[in-house]
Parts: C-alpha cells; sequence; structure tokens
C-alpha cells in the first residue's frame, strides 16, 4: 500500500481537510479524514490525475469527479503514478531542473541563442523589414527625425545662394545617377555638431555649413554625398533604428517593463547625431562609395583629405570646448584602414 498525506478539496466548497490518501496493491483508492478517519471518497481503480513535478513544490492529485488532493510528498506521488500510469515525458523536467549541470548547460545555451540572435537575427530581421517597408514610411520617419533635429540641434543655414547653387550644379550627374530615390539634399547650420553630413531615412541628406566651409575642393563634398547616398541605398538609418526596436521590444517581452515602448522610436536624431552608425554599416557605405566614385572618375581620395583635415581641425578645438565638440568622425568613426582603402 501506498499512502500520502495532505490537504483535501471536495470540489464543492473551498474548505481544505487534512487527509490521507491510500492506494492499495489493486489499484483501490480510499482518501479519508486524517483527523478521525472517516471516508471522504473511495475509488474501486486508480483513475488519478498528478501535476507536473516542479522542484518541490507541491503536487495535485485529480479524481474524476473534481475533487482535488495536494501534497508535498512529491516523491510518493511519483512512486505511486510510475506503478499505476505509463510515465509521464515531463518527468524529464524535474531531472533536468535537479541537476546543476543540466541548469549550466540549459544556461549557457540560452545565453549562446539570446548572442546568436542579437549579433546575426537581429541585423537579419532588420534588414528584411527595412527593404519591405514603403518608401512613405522612409519618408515620414525621415520627416520626423528632420523635425526633431531641426528643433533641437539646427538652424537655418548661413551658407550663400552662389555656393549652394554651384554645390547643387556639381552634385546633379550623382543625383542624376540615383533618379530612383529622389534625392533631396538640404543645408543647415550644425552647431555643437559641427562638419557634419547625415542621411535620413528614406531620402533626405543634409551638410552642415561648418562641413561646407571646411571643405577645399567640391569634389571632397561630393564624395561624401556619395558615402551618405551609400546610408540610403542599403536602408541604414532604418535598419540602425529597427535592430534598436527590435532589441527593445525583445527587452520588454522578457522583463514585462512597457513604460519605455513609447520612447522606442524617437531614436532617430540620437543615432545620427551621437551614436552613429555600425562598423559594418560604415564599410558598406565606403565601398558604395568608391566603387560610384571610381566610375565617375572622381578620385576618391578627395572623402580621405577632408576626413584627415576634419580629424586634424578636431585635435585642435576640441579640447577648448571641453570634449563636446562633434563631427563626422563622431558619428562615422574613420579608421586607418578605411582611410588607405580611399587613398588607395
Amino acid at each position: 500500500m501506498i499512502s500520502i498525506t495532505g490537504k483535501w478539496y471536495d470540489s464543492r466548497t473551498s474548505a481544505q481537510v487534512d487527509a490521507v490518501c491510500r492506494i492499495y496493491d489493486n489499484g483501490a483508492v480510499q482518501v479519508g479524514r486524517l483527523e478521525d478517519g472517516e471516508t471522504l471518497l473511495s475509488l474501486a481503480r486508480f483513475d488519478i490525475k498528478a501535476s507536473p513535478r516542479l522542484a518541490d513544490t507541491p503536487r495535485r492529485l485529480y479524481f474524476p469527479a473534481g475533487e482535488k488532493f495536494e501534497t508535498k510528498d512529491n516523491d510518493t506521488v511519483d512512486k505511486a503514478m510510475d506503478t499505476f500510469k505509463r510515465r509521464s515525458w515531463l518527468r524529464i523536467v524535474h531531472r533536468l531542473e535537479s541537476r546543476k549541470r543540466y541548469i549550466v548547460l540549459a544556461l549557457a545555451s540560452l545565453l549562446l541563442c539570446m548572442w546568436a540572435s542579437m549579433k546575426y537575427g537581429v541585423p537579419a530581421a532588420a534588414r528584411l523589414i527595412a527593404f519591405r517597408l514603403p518608401p512613405s514610411i522612409h519618408d515620414t520617419a525621415g520627416q520626423q527625425g528632420l523635425d526633431i533635429l531641426d528643433r533641437s540641434i539646427f538652424s537655418d543655414s548661413e551658407i550663400d545662394e552662389a555656393t549652394r547653387t554651384r554645390l547643387m550644379e556639381h552634385f546633379r550627374p550623382v543625383i542624376k545617377d540615383h533618379s530612383g530615390y529622389e534625392l533631396k539634399i538640404l543645408f543647415r547650420k550644425g552647431g555643437h555638431v559641427g562638419p557634419n553630413a547625415f542621411a535620413l531615412p528614406g531620402r533626405t541628406i543634409i551638410f552642415t555649413d561648418e562641413m561646407v566651409q571646411l571643405a577645399e575642393h567640391d569634389d571632397e563634398l561630393l564624395a561624401v554625398l556619395t558615402h551618405e547616398i551609400g546610408h540610403i541605398v542599403h536602408r541604414h538609418s532604418m535598419r540602425r533604428v529597427i535592430q534598436d526596436s527590435l532589441v527593445g521590444f525583445a527587452l520588454l517581452a522578457i522583463t514585462g517593463d512597457v513604460s519605455g515602448s513609447s520612447e522606442l522610436f524617437l531614436g532617430i536624431p540620437v543615432l545620427l547625431t551621437e551614436l552613429g552608425y555600425s562598423r559594418q554599416f560604415e564599410r558598406e557605405a565606403d565601398r558604395y562609395a568608391i566603387d560610384r566614385l571610381r566610375s565617375r572618375g572622381t578620385p576618391p581620395i578627395h572623402f580621405a583629405r577632408l576626413m584627415r583635415r576634419i580629424d586634424k581641425k578636431r585635435a585642435s578645438e576640441s579640447a577648448s570646448l571641453d570634449g563636446k565638440w562633434l563631427n563626422y568622425l563622431s558619428t562615422h568613426p574613420m579608421t586607418e584602414e578605411r582611410l588607405r582603402d580611399f587613398e588607395q
């Protein structure tokens, strides 16, 4: 005979009764009150279902008419179920969670899956989504980003009309080569972001006055424009926003904290002016710019010359501005290896 002590619930009231469940060798079941031995239930054959075992949490035995028996005697419940029922595959869950080496292995597997998802899965999903979004979504995101930048960072450009006209005429062949994107070139006074250029989601590229003033040749700005077009062609801004949003939503799903969900899509200005692009995105834009410049007969070295000039100016001025002076190199970090690609 197998004897299990616990709490009895008769399914008609919420009262609980201290009881003992006896299971005889022939499969008969009898539940009796622990206090006086009064019979609460009798079954001619074993017809009980048990909840899965999870660590040392109480188990529940369910009877045909809805009655319930709750006990902490998990080992005895396992013995009874093994004797009169076919073993459930859920037993493996208890075995796994009760052995430290399996717990460590499961945790390591989880961390590996999370790392692989963040490194490969999220970027791949962001790329797929970005290229399948309709152009109107990109334009809307770009316009919202521009509105925020205009309110918080930029001011009206002070570049004279003659310079603008000259630059737009110089840019025209490249813009025509990308007529399908309907590119829109804007000029703004950059303020604390200094010499910079940004490719917004959609079709807008912004040059700051400081970038125009620092350039010594129009081909230098043309090279920067081609690089920024590379970001637009590869949807880098939107992919970056989607990537960060997917990560944010994943964290929300894990933590259950929805308080920051409304802020996930307001990060375009921060991404552009503070965080910039990933190394992979920059290299994609580099390759695009180098190929396009060479095909047009424009030496890519113009891009490297402007970058080195910006770097020299930043080194001489950043100290006096307490390190707050940002520029193209802050949001598009250049390495010697990347610059050599343009110089060669």
